[in-house]
């Protein structure tokens, strides 16, 4: 009953999240790049690599792929990429997620599993830190707490989990579509909170969205996020979870420009109201 209720819940606050199945983009936007589901040995090996020379820690990193194997064996590989990287086509690979969900509950009823926010901060989370008395607004990432809750294994510590908070933070905002607007004011709470990563050339990725309920309600919400590394060949890997029910991926691209492209083709959707388009942060300080 549990988890038909947040089932609902979800269904109802998908335009505020923006954790959604992927859509379809242009041949424009998906015409280079591929990815991966890392149901091999091989492509999990080439990603654990990547991630180490980055500087990640190899407890974190092989926590990872713990959790990315566990959840293939549960879905029982359903609807991945079986063997290395398949390159994107026009459309964004997709998923039978009613299938998917029905394999996941019936080893975890009450976890909905890891979502791409927990992924992210967990590859990076002791390269990751905020002030102690930051200020947070974590009242968007219920979900996100439900999950750790009840995660099979405790995932972060009382100060890792304040962090956690802190990075995600709901801000409030102009009521604007100039998307430098929205920009600046993110930079500047991170700022004020002392939010920094350090330590690593891997680098966190956030899509972060304005939702407007009218002039005087505005916010800005971390929507999707992964992390970026660079690879011996000069390409870049993107690891992300899709949601909390859908598959991981990793992606490999030849420039932040393919990165950014399938972001956008991805999360730049419309909803029919006076919103700012989705913007793409590398770490607090760049705007892709």
């Amino acid at each position: 009953m549990k988890k038909i209720t947040y089932v609902l819940i979800f269904a109802l606050l998908v335009p505020y999240l923006f954790v959604t199945q992927p859509t379809v983009a242009s041949a424009k936007t998906m015409s280079r790049g591929a990815y991966s589901n890392l149901v091999d040995a091989k492509s999990r090996k080439e990603v654990k690599k990547a991630l180490l020379d980055a500087g990640l820690s190899e407890k974190n990193v092989n926590a990872w792929l713990s959790d990315v194997k566990d959840y293939n064996k549960t879905i029982k590989n359903t609807g991945l990429v079986k063997k290395g990287f398949k390159k994107l086509s026009t459309k964004n690979p997709q998923y039978d997620e009613n299938k998917i969900m029905e394999l996941w509950n019936k080893k975890y009823p009450d976890f909905i599993g890891y979502n791409c926010r927990i992924t992210a901060f967990d590859l990076m989370k002791d390269k990751i830190s905020v002030k102690a008395d930051a200020k947070v607004n974590a009242s968007n990432l219920f979900m996100d707490q439900d999950a750790l809750k009840h995660a099979p294994a405790k995932k972060f510590t009382k100060k890792q989990k304040h962090a956690f908070e802190t990075l995600y933070s709901t801000l409030n905002t102009a009521y604007t579509t100039d998307v430098d607007t929205h920009i600046k004011k993110q930079k500047k709470a991170w700022k004020q909170n002392e939010v920094k990563i350090s330590g690593t050339k891997a680098s966190l990725i956030t899509v972060v969205f304005h939702s407007s309920f009218g002039e005087n309600e505005n916010e800005l919400f971390i929507g999707h996020a992964g992390v970026l590394v660079p690879t011996k060949d000069k390409k870049l890997l993107f690891v992300e979870k899709l949601s909390f029910s859908l598959p991981y991926q990793v992606l490999k691209f030849d420039n932040r420009k393919q990165l950014k492209n399938y972001l956008m083709g991805m999360y730049d959707t419309s909803w029919g109201q006076e919103e700012a388009k989705p913007f793409i942060m590398e770490n607090t300080k760049t705007a892709l």
